[in-house]
This record gives C-alpha cells, sequence and structure tokens, in this order.
C-alpha cells in the first residue's frame, strides 16, 4: 500500500524534519570529530568547491539561505579560528568575497568522510531510481526559492 499523496503543507514540514534530523546527527558526529557544525561545513564546504576557494559573500549568503548580517556574524567566527576569510576585490572594491583559508580546506577535507557517511545513511531508504527524481525536486525548489519576490 502506497502513503496517500500529501498536500504541500504536510511534504514540507516533513522535508523541515527530515533536514533538522540529519543536521542534528551531522553536528554531533562533526563536533565530535572535527570541532565544527555542519553549517559551518556546508559554508567551508561550498567555499572549497568554488574556483579559487572564494565566493562573493551576496552569492555565498544565497546558497545558504543566510541574510548578508547572519553571514558576516558566521564569517567573523570562521576568521577568527583561521578557517575562512574575507576579502575585497581590488577592481570592484565594493564587493566582498569569502575565502577559505588554507587550515578550513584542511578541516573541511577531513570532514568529508563524515559527512557522505551521514548521507549515504539518509538516502539509503530511497530507491535508487528515485534518487534523481528526488534530487532535481529538491533543485527545482531551491530555485523556485531563491527568485525574487
Amino acid at each position: 500500500m502506497t502513503a496517500p499523496a500529501p498536500n504541500a503543507l504536510d511534504f514540507v514540514l516533513a522535508l523541515t524534519r527530515a533536514h533538522a534530523g540529519l543536521a542534528r546527527r551531522m553536528d554531533g558526529d562533526l563536533g565530535a570529530f572535527h570541532g565544527l557544525n555542519f553549517a559551518d561545513f556546508t559554508l567551508l564546504y561550498l567555499l572549497m568547491q568554488a574556483d579559487d576557494g572564494r565566493l562573493p559573500m551576496k552569492a555565498l549568503g544565497r546558497s545558504l539561505g543566510l541574510s548578508m548580517s547572519a553571514l558576516v556574524r558566521k564569517m567573523v567566527l570562521l576568521e577568527k579560528t583561521g578557517h575562512a576569510q574575507r576579502m575585497s576585490e581590488p577592481e570592484a572594491a565594493t564587493q566582498r568575497h569569502a575565502a577559505l583559508r588554507s587550515g578550513g580546506r584542511q578541516l573541511v577535507q577531513g570532514a568529508i568522510a563524515t559527512v557522505e557517511a551521514h548521507c549515504k545513511e539518509a538516502v539509503r531508504s530511497i530507491d535508487p531510481a528515485n534518487l534523481s527524481s528526488t534530487y532535481s525536486t529538491l533543485l527545482d525548489m531551491c530555485g523556485h526559492m531563491d527568485a525574487p519576490v
């Protein structure tokens, strides 16, 4: 027997619960083994994946779903630990960038195995044939939420 189709509210609430549970488990292991939380890992990982290990602050904030002030607060803490830094581009002094420092790169590279293990466990119950369409759906939702209001 298949579950009835959820309405939009039920779907988003279930998605939120799934995210919260996964983030809580990641926070526990990332904190115990690597000394960071999942939100900081995500920020550092995005920087590691970017060209030259840096991204415009506006783009990074958008990707993380953070306001500029929340992103600046995170960056200040990551600057204090030597994992990341804010910088201005010489050709566009008004545009600030977030950059990954070598300590941040080492930290995130070491933490990837921990995060990947949780990710594999999280999608274990999803039929591999459905994983691609589920991923596409989530990306569509992300794009829709980024659209100007």
